[in-house]
Order: C-alpha cells, then structure tokens, then sequence
C-alpha cells in the first residue's frame, strides 16, 4: 500500500512514475480530481456524497500537508490524521452531526522527535494512545491521552539512524538496526493492546513490540526476510491483525507477496504461510500495497497496484488461504481499480472501498454470500488542470456506524468527508 510520501528528503517520494528505491519499485499515488468529477454505477447504485473539506492551511487548519492516514477515536470525539510533509499528528474534534473542527498538531521540534515522514499510525482501543511510525525516522512515537482527552508527546522508539544514512548505503547500516524499524511504513495493534506490529520497507521486517499492564512498550523481537527464505518480508508495507489476534499478516510489496504467521499465547510468531503471485491459483498480486481482513475474520483482501487489481483469499478452518478471486482493469467492464493502493472494510463487512492511484478513484464494492466481491459503484475525478484538495488521495477510512468515509490526499494536502448512504 504505497501510500505516497511527499517529503522535501533528497529521497523523495514525488513522482507519478515508478521510481527505484531501496532496491524495489515504488508507485506513488496520485489520486487526482480537477475541473470533472464523474461517477460511474452498477446495477446496485450506492452513493458518497461529500460533506466536508479540510485543506492545510486553510481556516486555521495545520497538519494536513501530504495528509497520509485518518482514523476516528474509539469514542467518536476526535479525528487523528498523520502527515508526511508537515511531519505531524494532527487531531480534529467531531461533533454530534460529524462535522469536524481543527484541535491540535504536533510537529518534531526540541522536544518532539520521530516524526520525520509520519507515514501511518494506529489509535488503541480504548483511544487513550496513538501509535505514529515515521518512514524517514524510522520511528514509532506515542502519544497519550491527558485527563482532559487532549494528546500529549510520551515518547520516541528508534535506533536514531539519520535518514541519509538509512537510505544511501543500507548495506552499511545493517549491523546497527537493532529495532527493525529503517523506513517504518506501518503499524498494527491487537485488540487487546498488548502487543504493536510494525512493518518497515528498508528493513524487510515486521518488528514486535510488547505493551506491558504499565503500559511500557518494550520491543519483543524482529522477524526479517532474510532470517527464512520462505517469507516474502522484502518491502515489507503492510501489517494487519486477524480479528481475534491469532495470525498477523504482512505484505511484501517487492517480492509479489503476502506472509501469514500465526500469533501464539506468548505472543511470538511462527511461519504460517505465504502466498505468492502465480502460484497455487493466485493471479494480479503485483506489488501489494495494501490489506484488510473482514471483520469476520474469513476473508482477506489486497490492493495491488502493480495489478491494477483487488486479490480476495478465503480463511479455512486450519487457518490456511486460499485464491478465490481477482478483479482487475483487464477484466471486461471493470474500471477504477489503475494503482489500487489502499483498502478497508465497513464494519459490518459488506462493503469494501478502495482508493486507487492512476484511476484517480474510489471504488466501493459488495461482498457476495460465497466471499467474492462485486463492484458497485467508482467515483472518478478527471479533467486534471492543478492539484486540488483531491489529488493524491492516500487512505480511506470508514466510521463505526459505516455512515462516513474519511479520504486523506497526500497532493492536495486535505481531508474529505463523505457521507455514505
């Protein structure tokens, strides 16, 4: 899921083309909209209807430049959004009629640290902390909730290697990632709190982190792709938890790849399986970038923008996936899905959205009673003439009630709010 990283670094990650970084090819998104806005239906019609527009530097709003991830508090009082060029974590309260309001940013400054490149973040489940990782610190930061329910910096985990250093010559490097954590691209939590799982592109590995009843975290452990030439980890950019925090699965995006490992009591991982574009059936699973498992935990889904496709793997009762499903741009009358990059479900499981690059798209999808998906509606914006608030569309989001959809656009430095219905 390469979202897209919009940083001023001298390794930036700005152009609508592949670009070659760290050995493998990343695709940038660049979900764009200008004068023409089109919305194409299927015989089931759904729609979005946009309720709001947050633009950096707009109305007093601060910390949306390169806008990346989005996500509501469990209490539904706060919007947290992390920004790759404003290096940031910003917060947004949210009323009653889910119209959102600026509250607080908070940048690397002398105090703050870790933030560089803020790529992706998590929130607990009991929203007292949000979990940040920074790509080009190669970073997780914690903040925690004060008595009032406003965020406050607790701190920093990382080796503190200076991003030139990481990303010119990693062969020189290895010997001093201790953490696992070099580029830090995303970030997954069980929903117990009890551990964090952090997935990092320049490290090709998942690193584990345990979350002790003080509320220390503690690094457990790396798992890398060089430890077992059966893990598909190189590039590795994506990181979800199964719903009953039994396996945790990771996307390797140079490597045509998804690794599942099962999560013991202990909370050590073991090798489950990795599934693996052309073989067993398994087609379009070019350069995943992003993941979601059903909330049911049956059925798992990848964006894969090499593919320009949705890959869909049913769970059996031993645990295993299996191929049952691709839907790509080279099918018959399907469109929308051109560098699909980021995927998420409703949270009743029936609908999956995806946003998706070179389309310039939004594609909401149904789930089907045998697990295969079925595409409703893409809402497309054409006609570019400048970037807008809508260009570089980087994640997409879905409220608890499945009532709003949240679109951070890394171009257009903004956060929209849609209205499903």
């Amino acid at each position: 899921m390469f979202k897209q990283l919009r940083s001023r670094k001298t390794c930036q990650l700005t152009s609508p083309l592949p670009i070659m970084r760290f050995g493998f090819i990343i695709l940038c998104l660049s979900f764009a909209s200008g004068c023409a806005s089109t919305y194409k239906t299927y015989p089931t019609q759904e729609s979005m209807l946009e309720k709001q527009v947050l633009e950096d530097n707009q109305l007093g709003v601060d910390g949306l430049g390169g806008a990346r991830v989005s996500e509501l508090t469990p209490d539904g009082t706060q919007v947290v959004v992390v920004s790759g060029d404003d290096n940031s974590l910003a917060t947004f309260n949210v009323d009653s009629d889910f119209k959102l309001s600026f509250n607080q940013v908070f940048k690397n400054n002398s105090t703050i640290d870790g933030l560089e490149g803020a790529v992706s973040l998590v929130v607990s489940s009991d929203g007292h902390r949000v979990y940040v990782v920074s790509y080009y610190d190669s970073a997780v930061t914690i903040f925690e909730q004060d008595k009032q329910g406003r965020y406050q910096f607790k701190r920093t985990i990382r080796d503190g290697l200076p991003y030139d250093e990481v990303f010119s010559d990693k062969e020189s490097v290895k010997g001093k990632d201790k953490l696992g954590l070099l580029g830090a691209y995303d970030i997954a939590i069980t929903s117990d709190n009890s551990q964090l799982f952090v997935a990092s592109v320049a490290s090709n590995a998942v690193s584990i982190f345990d979350i002790d009843k003080n509320g220390n975290v503690v690094f457990n452990h790396v798992i890398r792709d060089s430890d077992d030439t059966k893990y598909g980890l190189e590039g590795a950019v994506n990181v979800v938890i199964t719903p009953n925090n039994s396996q945790v699965i990771v996307a390797g995006f140079n490597e045509n790849a998804i690794t599942i490992f099962n999560r013991n009591t202990n909370g050590t991982l073991d090798h489950s399986q990795t599934l693996i574009n052309g073989k067993d059936g398994i087609k379009n699973m070019i350069a995943p970038q992003g993941l979601a498992m059903s909330p049911d935990g049956k059925y798992l889904y990848s964006a894969c923008g090499g593919g320009n496709a949705i890959v869909v793997f049913a769970k059996n009762d031993q645990d295993k996936y299996s191929y049952i499903q691709s839907i790509s741009n080279s099918d018959e009358n399907v469109s929308g899905l051109g560098g699909a990059g980021y995927i998420t479900t409703s949270p009743n499981g029936s609908r999956v959205f995806v946003a998706s690059e070179s389309d310039n798209a939004v594609v909401t999808l149904a789930r089907l009673d045998d697990g295969t998906l079925k595409i409703l509606s893409v809402l497309k914006s054409e006609g570019i003439k400048k970037a807008n608030e809508r260009n570089g569309a980087a994640s997409v989001y879905v409220s608890p009630d499945g009532k709003h959809l949240l679109v951070t656009t890394g171009k257009g430095d903004s956060l929209i709010v849609y209205s499903l219905h």
